[in-house]
């Protein structure tokens, strides 16, 4: 399934919620703001993922 928004994703995939409750608070709140692209749980672990290693 693929959801609109980050929020959205957050609130309907489990998996995506537990994988973004362990990033730290300035890479929640980066993807929160500026990244609309993550349509599923692996596509926002691979977002996070590469802010990991850029911070």
């Amino acid at each position: 399934m693929e959801y609109n928004s980050i929020a959205e994703l957050l609130d309907s995939d489990p998996k995506a919620r537990s994988y973004f409750d362990t990033l730290p608070v300035d890479i929640q709140q980066y993807l929160l703001d500026k990244c609309t692209g993550a349509k599923n749980a692996d596509e926002l672990r691979a977002f996070g993922d590469d802010l990991r290693l850029c911070i």
